[in-house]
């Protein structure tokens, strides 16, 4: 069981180095940057956290099949696999907001099997032709510097039955992003023992992770909270396997989203939908929910942006006040 922080690429390279440092005080697992659409690439942030920091695995949260060759992701981490003293990792998912740029996602599963056997093609150093049905390299593709030598870990992200599947089958982390919900996880965790046993290998660690905001008052929690879920769950709103959103309060949500009100859309969400797409409150409370996520089989929880009101003080309060309580 085990603890991991995740920041939006919307930052300065100095703001990122600032956190990096406080960062490396405690015990974080993984430090994810968020790959999501229409923000900056998370590859210089990461990097300042390479630099930074000494433990951690480190990976952009997380890589589509669709918008960057593998030949180009495949790059990248390598750099980071070296700048951070090899702790870099590779996480793979569909992923959203494809709609607004008109780009199609055909054959998901595929493109991320695919994409993640290519981009480990490239890792090893391998100097052989890769065909696949969606991608395909002569054995003349090959990196021209170093690269690690070997596979990186990976994660792969998702909701339904059939990535998840997938995920057993090849991933060693295997995330839900965008869930709070423990009640959740034992459909997870039953998908990935069918994944993973039909291929004899072991189950992949299950990740959870979401918005989390701590705040000694948990009012200002609440709220802050309220103001940032709302893009993710537009896109997670009906995969939760155990939980569907009232009717009524779906649609006065969707209007308001609809009409880009963020703001108002996540004010029309009741506390229970809150509670399970997001993580907030105070120290005592956030602990006491992640409690819950290890409890139910999840391996390890992933503490999303925006961490608080200041972030800074509020990675201090989860460093200091919410990991103590889980050891």
């Amino acid at each position: 069981m085990s603890v991991g922080i995740a920041f939006q690429s919307n930052k300065t390279l100095q703001e990122y180095r600032e956190l990096a440092k406080l960062v490396e005080r405690y015990n974080f697992e993984t430090i994810s940057i968020y790959q999501d659409l229409f923000y900056q690439p998370p590859w210089p942030a990461l990097l300042q956290f390479a630099e930074q920091t000494s433990n951690s695995l480190i990976g952009p949260a997380a890589l589509n099949p669709y918008l960057t060759h593998p030949v180009v992701i495949a790059s990248n981490l390598a750099l980071l696999d070296q700048v951070s003293g090899n702790r870099a990792y590779l996480s793979v998912a569909r992923g959203a907001f494809f709609e607004s740029i008109r780009v199609a996602q055909p054959r998901p599963l595929r493109a991320i099997r695919e994409m993640v056997e290519l981009v480990q093609h490239f890792l090893r150093g391998e100097r052989t032709a890769y065909k696949g049905d969606i991608f395909q390299v002569s054995e003349n593709a090959y990196l021209r510097f170093p690269v690690p030598g070997h596979n990186l870990p990976i994660m792969v992200g998702g909701w339904g039955p059939k990535v998840t599947r997938l995920g057993g089958e090849i991933a060693d982390m295997f995330k839900v992003g965008g869930s709070a919900n423990a009640k959740a996880a034992p459909f997870f965790l039953r998908w990935l023992e069918e994944g993973a046993t039909s291929v004899g290998r072991q189950r992949p660690k299950l990740v959870f992770g979401a918005v989390t905001v701590v705040d000694r008052n948990r009012a200002t929690a609440e709220r802050i909270a309220r103001q940032h879920v709302a893009m993710y769950i537009a896109i997670t709103s009906g995969m939760d396997p155990v939980y569907q959103i009232p009717a009524e309060e779906l649609t006065a949500f969707q209007k308001a989203m609809k009409a880009g009100a963020l703001e108002r859309a996540g004010d029309s969400l009741s506390l229970e939908t809150l509670r399970r797409f997001s993580c907030f409150g105070s120290p005592e409370d956030i602990a006491e929910h992640i409690q819950r996520m290890f409890d139910a089989g999840v391996d390890l929880f992933e503490l999303g942006t925006p961490h608080g009101k200041n972030e800074l003080q509020a990675i201090r309060l989860l460093g200091e006040s919410v990991l103590p309580l889980l050891r």
